[in-house]
């Protein structure tokens, strides 16, 4: 790339700089530019006005002080097209200084748009030629995460380097084409199944999960997550005034083993073939649970735990044993699906002991975990939803589409509420 226009010699040190006025308060790689003039000449002269002040060029002229210069060639200011002028300072900064990686990216898209508007035939390759980068690749990545930061898509200040946003920009591609493939295989009507109320945007459906599952042919959802009764008697354990206020359910080892062979005897209809599913189980059942699951999702062995900050907790047996004050959900995955984000697989939280269910999980524990998964692809379902407290922190983190079932009509009819609270609250906070 060179200027237009005629250059002129005027002496180095006539050149007028106000360094209290510019941008770049501290100069970078002179040296490195120096050695590079000295072996290449002065690609691109410096631009200053009539009266001698610099526009643009500042290290190339303290990199010609370095090599002993008495005079240097430059260009007026307005004899140089301003996409020119503007493309110039672009490229410097980019070869010269040591930007933060997301003004790199927002620079290079700047650059390679203004070279456009002067050379439609501006290409990728050319671009990558002109900045000095080693490979096309550097200047496509720069450009896709760029276009993401301006079109709102990604926020840099959450991010550590482009190499986390483009994970990141990746990832929902992925999701996006698998929750397209999967939205084609059904109409949008059939969203809820053949029990469906005539109503679309119904999201708790009162209805036995075991029957339910038999006549749903609607898509597929990408994020299963299940809360059944644990199998351990938890409504005998905890009776007094909170069952009274909050209710209980039946929890027996066969109830849980029938749910758990519902679910997989259906998992084709109802889960995608790219999907996570969350697991909630007690510790008695570790063995057989992850047997279970790793028949049909690639599990993680560690589960997510949810320690009980409150200190509340089942006390089986107070004469030979501890309180236990923590739960735990596996975390799995099927067809690939990689997460959103990372997150730390333990979260500290109290119980809920003003929701309207006796086992509910608390909203800021499952968006944290959720926060692995969640992003505006996510169709989430919830066999045995209770509280609805899953469906809400999905809806929270941007879900696409939440739905649950309930048999027991006052918990689901608690859950509607809550969740259409949670969804007014939401659009009054835009």
């Amino acid at each position: 790339m060179m200027t237009s226009g005629e250059f002129k010699a005027v002496e180095l040190f006539s050149i007028i700089i106000n360094r209290d006025a510019r941008q770049r308060r501290e100069l970078k790689g002179i040296d490195e530019l120096a050695e590079s003039i000295r072996n290449r000449g002065l690609i691109h002269p410096p631009v200053i006005t009539r009266d001698y002040r610099l526009v643009s060029g500042e290290c190339r002229v303290e990199a010609c002080k370095i090599l002993g210069w008495t005079h240097i060639p430059i260009q007026w200011v307005d004899e140089v097209d301003l996409h020119e002028l503007r493309a110039i300072e672009l490229e410097e900064n980019i070869k010269r200084v040591n930007l933060e990686w997301e003004d790199e990216c927002l620079a290079v898209r700047e650059y390679h748009e203004n070279r456009r508007t002067i050379e439609p035939e501006w290409s990728q390759d050319d671009t990558q030629k002109a900045l000095g980068f080693g490979d096309r690749s550097i200047v496509t990545d720069r450009l896709t995460v760029a276009d993401a930061i301006v079109a709102g898509k990604i926020d840099p200040a959450k991010m550590t380097g482009i190499s986390v946003a483009l994970n990141i920009l990746t990832r929902a591609a992925d999701h996006a084409r698998a929750e397209q493939e999967e939205l084609s295989r059904t109409s949008i009507a059939q969203m809820f199944g053949a029990t469906a109320p005539p109503h679309i945007d119904e999201s708790i459906l009162i209805t036995d999960f075991v029957h339910w599952i038999k006549t749903y042919d609607g898509p597929r959802f990408n994020f299963i997550h299940c809360d059944f009764p644990f199998g351990i008697g938890a409504g005998k354990v905890q009776q007094g005034i909170a069952t009274q206020v909050r209710g209980i359910y039946d929890d027996t080892p066969e109830i849980y083993r029938t749910l758990c062979g519902v679910l997989f005897d259906g998992l084709d209809r109802i889960c995608s073939d790219s999907a996570h599913i969350v697991f909630w189980f007690s510790m008695a059942n570790y063995t057989d649970t992850l047997r279970l699951l790793k028949t049909r999702f690639e599990v993680n062995p560690f589960p997510l735990v949810w320690f009980k900050s409150d200190n509340a907790g089942v006390l089986p047996d107070p004469q030979r044993g501890p309180r236990r004050i923590y739960e735990t959900a596996f975390f799995g995955h099927r067809g690939d699906r990689q997460i959103v984000r990372a997150v730390s697989n333990a979260y500290a939280a109290p119980t809920v002991r003003d929701g309207g269910h006796l086992s509910e999980k608390p909203e800021p524990m499952l968006r944290y975990f959720f926060g692995m998964i969640v992003d505006q692809f996510t169709s989430i379902f919830d066999p045995t939803c209770g509280s609805g407290s899953a469906l809400r922190a999905a809806e929270s983190l941007g879900a696409k589409r939440v739905l649950g079932l309930e048999m027991n009509e006052e918990f689901a009819k608690r859950a509607r509420v809550r969740l259409s609270q949670a969804r007014t609250l939401k659009e009054l906070s835009k």
